[in-house]
């Protein structure tokens, strides 16, 4: 009776709190309810607060969605302080009754984590016990994870004191050499999927497509559409040489609506063969052309998209050390820098501080990988050692003067529950102020820095990561940072930074710097596969030209269980017709020119929706559809406030 009480008096606050009626801290919260539980078990715990997030559920009438979230993370709160082990129990139980999400989001997003699946609700409770619900933590986590608040004021703070004033020739680029390139290969976002079973459902109703679990639910079936198909071969590489396996019935399973070939469909993540012959015709095409690279770059994502029950941390490992050994494999000698990407972390997406407690949950993947990366040469004993024990960032020279900075954007990413407490603080994770650091540094020696990335900033990022981004990148360009390159959306992208705020601004002479954005290898989700590689300037390290490669993932599915075809799609700088001198490089001015051109012919916009996805089958009309209308928008935003603002002043417009 005495746990009823106090535990009632304790919601009453909470709700008043929400409501700005009342104050009360955490530790009066906290005081009243240890006072209380002492004589209570798990189960009469786990009741009361399950019984009061179902009444606060159903007092919609009376509270508002973003209220009534606020308030859920206030009450989790206070369980969190006291026994965090309860708050996947009651979260989960919660959201099932009330129907919040279907069972199994409920389960993946709520559920404690375990080594078998990847769900994070052990990583919801952390974030719990750090937050302030009724701040702008609260707002923030109730817009990005649970859509209930509107998106709240970005925090106005600023990095500006971390590094010196700019001098007048760092506002200035240094100008290329005469045609003294060299060449680096970019790669990205394989999604390697172990489980790729040939002949299973590639049109799947849930889950990922293609594996032993895929089935369709979408109607009843009658009859296989597919039936001119016939790649259905357990191939591989073996010792660098196709292996056509043995042929596969795949029609023989009549409620199999559409067999998964050899290579892949455009529902599914890559098959291992699929991922060997991306490889396999870079290194043809080296040998063939007597191109060299001097390096190579990952911009992350190994894992594939399968639901988080089915992602094991042994799933999670091995598909990195598969994707890396076979990257390894190809290239030989030649190094490659990498970053991880959202997928490849266990569970899925998180990463926490290294200085709050939690650091023993992530510290074995910058392990593993420093590990992996010193065994194949692609790091330094110096280098492998920073990127083992500060997992949020690294740096390394190359052997022409080059700086690469790798930096882990499960920082930035709004899925990762870390990233929402303390969250009007510009640098939590302690990763900017390393950025800042390495390029004060090479500023002062004249050294030209590229940075790596996974999640473009504008992209499934938080707003005040992506400003401080942007006031970063604003700062040392277009002097220090030559390049930065993402990956993460599969598509072909690139980004502009401009100086001035609103599409006002988007001018030639507000122009400060852009990003590439590389397309993948996976055709997840309606892509053709894709790798690409640079021309670089070997004085200034300025990108002279991309050629990106593709192979018609569809002229496979009919082809007998022949390899794919890999040719040269376009290269960046004949592609889109500009004219443009030839010993410019590729910067911000020249994307300008593109994106202008974009937003104001539909031919332009088509080309780029093409280039996006490599003439896939789905590739949309961009004269008949609204698909296309964002395009602009995405392209000459840096920022995701960026980015909100220019989508609001389209949607105002029409």
């Amino acid at each position: 009776m005495l746990f009823g009480l106090v535990f009632c008096t304790v919601i009453a606050l909470l709700k008043g709190l929400a409501l700005g009626s009342l104050a009360i801290s955490d530790s009066q919260l906290l005081g009243d309810v240890l006072d209380a539980s002492d004589n209570f078990n798990d189960e009469s715990v786990v009741k009361a607060f399950v019984d009061e997030l179902v009444a606060l559920s159903h007092s919609s009438k009376n509270i508002s969605a973003c209220d009534q979230c606020v308030t859920r993370l206030a009450v989790g709160k206070s369980l969190a302080l006291l026994r965090p082990e309860l708050v996947p129990r009651v979260f989960t139980k919660w959201c099932q009754i009330t129907k919040y999400m279907t069972n199994s989001t409920c389960v993946s997003t709520f559920a404690r984590n375990t080594v078998k699946s990847s769900y994070t609700g052990t990583n919801f409770a952390d974030m719990l016990s750090l937050m302030d619900p009724f701040g702008y933590d609260g707002q923030l986590y109730c817009c990005y994870k649970e859509s209930a608040c509107s998106k709240p004021k970005t925090p106005n703070v600023t990095l500006s004191h971390m590094w010196p004033a700019k001098q007048a020739k760092h506002s200035v680029a240094p100008v290329p050499s005469a045609n003294d390139t060299f060449n680096v290969l970019h790669l990205s976002d394989f999604h390697i999927e172990l489980d790729y079973t040939v002949g299973a459902e590639a049109n799947c109703s849930a889950s990922m497509c293609c594996t032993p679990h895929s089935s369709n639910t979408f109607a009843n079936i009658t009859s296989h559409p597919q039936q001119a198909w016939n790649s259905f071969y357990d191939s591989s590489y073996m010792n660098d040489t196709f292996v056509k396996g043995s042929s596969v019935d795949a029609f023989k399973n009549g409620s199999i609506w559409s067999p998964a070939t050899t290579f892949g469909n455009y529902k599914c993540d890559a098959p291992e063969v699929l991922i060997n012959s991306s490889m396999n015709s870079i290194a043809q095409y080296s040998s063939d052309n007597n191109i060299d690279f001097e390096f190579a770059i990952f911009t992350g994502d190994m894992v594939d998209h399968d639901e988080f029950s089915l992602t094991s941390y042994k799933m999670t490992v091995e598909s990195e050390e598969l994707v890396f050994r076979d990257i390894k494999n190809k290239l030989g000698d030649v190094p490659v820098y990498a970053v991880m990407g959202n997928h490849d972390n266990f569970p899925y997406g998180e990463l926490a501080q290294e200085n709050h407690g939690f650091l023993n949950y992530f510290s074995y993947n910058a392990e593993l990988m420093a590990d992996l990366w010193e065994d194949y040469g692609w790091l330094g004993p110096k280098e492998s050692q920073y990127a083992r024990k500060h997992y949020t960032g690294f740096s390394v020279e190359t052997t022409m003067g080059l700086k690469v900075i790798s930096l882990n954007s499960n920082v930035w990413y709004k899925k990762n529950h870390y990233a929402y407490w303390n969250s009007t603080q510009p640098d939590t994770f302690g990763q900017f102020e390393f950025l800042i650091d390495e390029l004060v540094a090479s500023e002062k020696i004249d050294q030209r820095v590229w940075i790596i990335a996974h999640i473009p900033f504008s992209s499934d990022a938080l707003p005040l990561p992506a400003k401080m981004f942007a006031e970063v990148v604003a700062r040392f360009s277009p002097y220090t940072i030559a390049n930065i390159f993402f990956g993460h959306t599969h598509l072909d992208q690139f980004e502009i930074l401009y100086s001035g705020p609103g599409n006002d601004a988007k001018t030639i002479e507000n122009v400060v710097a852009s990003s590439w954005i590389s397309q993948a290898v996976t055709p997840w989700v309606n892509n053709n596969p894709s790798w690409r590689y640079y021309t670089v300037d070997k004085e200034t390290f300025s990108v002279m030209n991309a050629y990106n490669f593709y192979t018609k993932l569809n002229e496979t599915f009919a082809n007998n269980g022949a390899e794919p075809v890999w040719e040269l799609e376009y290269s960046s700088r004949e592609g889109y017709n500009i004219t443009w001198p030839e010993t410019a490089p590729l910067n911000a001015t020249y994307w300008h020119t593109v994106a202008s051109k974009v937003n104001e012919s539909v031919e332009y916009n088509q080309m780029y929706e093409n280039y996006a996805m490599r003439f896939s089958p789905y590739v949309p009309n961009c004269a008949n559809s609204t698909s296309c209308d964002l395009n602009y928008c995405f392209l000459t935003s840096f920022t995701v406030d960026q980015y909100d603002d220019c989508v609001a002043s389209v949607k105002s417009k029409k």
